[in-house]
C-alpha cells in the first residue's frame, strides 16, 4: 500500500496536471472542429430573426440540422436580430465565454475547468447552454426563471426546488402568448427532428435504464442529483448537456474525468453508481438499528 503522503501527492498531480491534460486531449480530438465554431450561436440567431420576420423558426437549418430549441429561447436572441449575423454570432460567443468564466470561478474552480469537454463543446459551438447553467448556479428564483427561458429543459433541475420551479412556470406563462407555440406543436415539439441528429447520451437511449436512473436521481436529491438530471434523463441530449453536471463534480475529479468522454450512457451509469453507495449505507444502518432494538432472547438451560 502506498504511504498517505505519496497518495496525496499523486492525487494533487492528477488534479493539477493529469486532469487538465486529459480535458485538452479530448477537446482537441473531439470538440475543437473548425467547421462547427459558433454554429449554434448562428443557428439560434437565424431562427429568432426568421420568427420576427413572420417565418417558421423550426424550418431554419444550419449544416443540415433543423433548429430544435423551445419557443422561449427565441426571446433571448430577439434583441440582437437587427445586427449582421456575423456580429451577433461573435457577440453571443463572447457572452458564452463570459458566462463560463463566471461559472467556474463561482464554483471555486481554476479557469482551466473551462476545458471540461462538455463545457468547451457548448463554448465552441456558441450554445446558450453556458448562460443557462450560469443562471441555474446563481440559485435565485429570478435566475431560475431566466434559465428556463433560455433552455426549457432547465425545469428538470428546478424540479428539485419547487418554489423556484413555480416561479419559473409563472414567468414562462406570462410571455407564452408572445411565442409561436402553434408552429412548435405542429413540429411535434421539434423532438422528432432532433432525435435524428442528437447525440442522445441519456437513459432515453435505452429506455430500460430510465426507472433505475430516475430512482438514483431521487436517492441523490440532496447530493447533487439535480445537476445530473438533464444529461441523465432528458431525451435527445447533446454532449454539451453533460456540462450541467459540473456543479456536482467540484469534489468528484475522477468522475469529471469519466464524464469528459463523449460516450453515450455514461451519465446514467454514473448516477446509478453514485446512488448505490448511499442506498447500501442506508440499508446497512437500518438493519443495524433493527438488530440493536430487537429484544434479547435468553436461551433456556
Amino acid at each position: 500500500m502506498l504511504p498517505s503522503s505519496r497518495l496525496d501527492g499523486l492525487k494533487a498531480a492528477f488534479s493539477k496536471i493529469g486532469l487538465p491534460a486529459w480535458f485538452i486531449a479530448i477537446d482537441l480530438l473531439w470538440v475543437a472542429k473548425p467547421q462547427v465554431l459558433g454554429v449554434d450561436a448562428r443557428h439560434y440567431q437565424r431562427a429568432a430573426t426568421a420568427w420576427l420576420a413572420g417565418e417558421n423558426p423550426w424550418a431554419v437549418t444550419e449544416a443540415g440540422i433543423p433548429y430544435g430549441a423551445g419557443p422561449h429561447t427565441l426571446l433571448f436572441y430577439a434583441p440582437t436580430s437587427w445586427l449582421p449575423i456575423g456580429v451577433s454570432t461573435a457577440l453571443w460567443m463572447v457572452v458564452g465565454i463570459a458566462a463560463s468564466i463566471w461559472l467556474v470561478r463561482h464554483l471555486g474552480l481554476p479557469l482551466w475547468w473551462m476545458l471540461f469537454p462538455p463545457l468547451t463543446h457548448a463554448i465552441w459551438n456558441g450554445n446558450p447552454q453556458t448562460v443557462m447553467l450560469a443562471f441555474l448556479v446563481a440559485g435565485t428564483a429570478v435566475s431560475g426563471a431566466l434559465a428556463a427561458a433560455v433552455k426549457l429543459y432547465a425545469v428538470l433541475p428546478l424540479a428539485f426546488h419547487p418554489r423556484r420551479l413555480a416561479f419559473a412556470i409563472v414567468v414562462l406563462a406570462v410571455v407564452l402568448p408572445l411565442l409561436p407555440w402553434q408552429a412548435y406543436l405542429d413540429g411535434g415539439f421539434s423532438v422528432g427532428l432532433r432525435l435524428t441528429t442528437a447525440w442522445n447520451g441519456s437513459a432515453w437511449r435505452v429506455p430500460l435504464l430510465l426507472p433505475p436512473t430516475l430512482l438514483a436521481l431521487w436517492i441523490l436529491r440532496r447530493r447533487g442529483g439535480e445537476w445530473f438530471a438533464i444529461p441523465a434523463v432528458f431525451p435527445a441530449t447533446q454532449f454539451y448537456y453533460v456540462s450541467t453536471a459540473l456543479p456536482a463534480l467540484v469534489d468528484r475529479r475522477a468522475i469529471a474525468a469519466l464524464l469528459a468522454l463523449p460516450v453515450p450512457l455514461l451519465t446514467p451509469f454514473v448516477v446509478i453508481g453514485l446512488a448505490i453507495g448511499p442506498w447500501a449505507k442506508q440499508q446497512f444502518e437500518r438493519r443495524d438499528r433493527r438488530q440493536r432494538q430487537a429484544p434479547e432472547v435468553s436461551t433456556p438451560i
